[in-house]
């Protein structure tokens, strides 16, 4: 947390203070919608990002899904089947300090998620700086990035399925801004902003 760290000088508490960071999501924050009430802006987004080694499954009685790591050595999982090892979301850039606040609130960090640092695939056409580019011959780049991983154990995951981001659109995502978003919302004006 940059309050708790010890500054040199006021520029180096300045410069701290607007670092931007990224932060793979796969769930419901793919959502534009979502972003938008959240943080009243949708961030920059690359989509088809990949995060290999985890797998995502719905939360038992909920609309949203966490993301575990696969079990087993990573040769292991290597030789095993790719999709169940390898989630699909959505890199946001430019996330702000106070924008990384109000995502930890979202997801209820150190509870049900735990904000981590991990490696994540972009598409063939980014470079390692994320800028899109028209040589499609790029090789596929890692860039690092935060990401929140579901804490409170797989006993509270549907591991027999996969969460589906299209049936959340469909089904429920009118439903989730009005019962969830909004009112998360109001609760961040009142308690961060």
């Amino acid at each position: 947390m940059i309050i708790a760290q010890s500054f040199s000088s006021a520029t180096t508490v300045a410069n701290a203070a607007t670092k931007r960071a990224s932060c793979f999501v796969y769930g419901t924050l793919m959502s534009p919608e979502v972003l938008n009430i959240l943080l009243g802006r949708v961030p920059t987004m690359i989509p088809k990002a990949t995060l290999r080694h985890y797998s995502r499954h719905p939360v038992r009685g909920r609309v949203y899904p966490g993301v575990v790591p696969t079990p087993g050595s990573v040769a292991a999982v290597e030789a095993s089947s790719t999709t169940h090892n390898l989630v699909e979301g959505v890199v946001l850039l430019g996330v702000t300090p106070l924008e990384m606040q109000c995502l930890d609130y979202f997801e209820d960090e150190g509870v049900d998620y735990t904000r981590s640092t991990v490696q994540v695939r972009l598409p063939h056409q980014f470079d390692k700086d994320c800028q899109q580019q028209n040589d499609k011959g790029l090789e596929e780049q890692a860039i690092q990035s935060h990401a929140y991983i579901w804490s409170l154990g797989e006993s509270k995951l549907d591991s027999s399925c996969g969460w589906d981001y299209d049936a959340f659109v469909e089904e429920h995502l009118e439903w989730y801004l009005e019962t969830t978003v909004k009112p998360i919302r109001v609760e961040i004006e009142n308690t961060i902003l």
